[in-house]
């Protein structure tokens, strides 16, 4: 069993008061745990969110750390790394809920080299029926329970809710080269298998709550289809996307498809900020645009 722990959560413009609370009360009742909590803010934008944190060091073996730079998705991992002090890290991002009350104690008795929880989306359809993120996620889910995570292994990695060793996130740290939003955790994942680590998954999930506006969404997700092209290469065999791609291009139909990006983008990415935005129409969205990024001569 797991007696010492370091929590680490990255947060960027959100609230963490409560699920610091929450892992706080859950670790204070461990009596044989050893546990600090460190957060650590990438520099937000929006300072309302800096102050309203503070106070969570009015809790005991909990650190706030107000990052004057922001070091990206990938940097304020290996950062949160470097300034802890146990055998055992725990990440979870800022923005997450706890409702298990026995969340701490299911990682305690973890085993493998690397541990992945899983997440939850919260929310009802008459409260986000209008959101894209709520639906994009909530059609997800079924894609990632724990038998299909297991299924895949190191495919299945996602940095949001994940135990690891300390030894194992010192020798493979987050590829500080991705510093805009997206993939930084599959090629983390990737690395991990390629250097003999092991990795399980369970069913001890966060919840996700809060949903970005559309338009914000919709950045993010080409922001992070920009990072797959870039890694095209080192990510073969990580994405669904890429072999689609493939596909296309002994085909030879991806400069159709590029060129229908070029016709119907605009048009279609109008359609998705709305108030009325469809999940079949976003992946169309997503796939026009990846081949719109990469030039038919090059190899894929």
């Amino acid at each position: 069993m797991i007696t010492q722990l370091s929590i680490l959560l990255p947060t960027y413009n959100c609230y963490c008061m409560r699920l610091v609370a929450a892992l706080h009360a859950q670790c204070a009742a461990i009596r044989a745990l050893t546990f600090e909590i460190i957060v650590a803010d990438d520099a937000s934008t929006e300072h309302r969110y800096v102050e309203a944190n503070r106070s969570i060091r009015q809790f005991d073996h909990v650190s706030y750390i107000e990052c004057e730079v922001n070091r990206g998705r990938s940097g304020i991992r290996n950062f949160l790394t470097a300034q802890s002090h146990y055998p055992f890290l725990l990440f979870i991002d800022g923005d997450l809920a706890l409702d298990n009350p026995h969340f701490i104690l299911q990682y305690l008795s973890s085993q493998a080299d690397i541990v992945v929880g899983g997440i939850t989306i919260g929310g009802t359809v008459e409260l986000w029926k209008d959101n894209l993120r709520w639906l994009y996620e909530k059609r997800s889910e079924c894609k990632h329970t724990v038998e299909r995570r297991q299924q895949y292994g190191f495919r299945q990695f996602r940095s949001t809710n994940f135990l690891v060793r300390r030894v194992v996130a010192e020798r493979c740290p987050f590829d500080e080269s991705i510093r805009i939003y997206g993939y930084e955790d599959v090629l983390f994942g990737k690395f991990v298998e390629q250097q003999g680590f092991t990795i399980a998954h369970i069913d001890n999930p966060v919840q996700l709550n809060e949903f970005e506006s559309n338009a914000l969404f919709l950045q993010k997700t080409e922001q992070s289809l920009r990072v797959l092209s870039g890694c095209r290469n080192r990510l073969q065999g990580y994405s669904s996307l890429l072999h689609v791609i493939e596909i296309l291009h002994r085909l030879r139909l991806h400069p159709f498809f590029k060129q229908l990006y070029h016709l119907f983008g605009s048009r279609i990415k109008h359609r998705l900020e709305g108030n009325k935005p469809n999940v079949f129409l976003l992946n169309i969205y997503k796939l026009l645009f990846f081949a719109s990024l990469i030039n038919p001569k090059e190899d894929v």
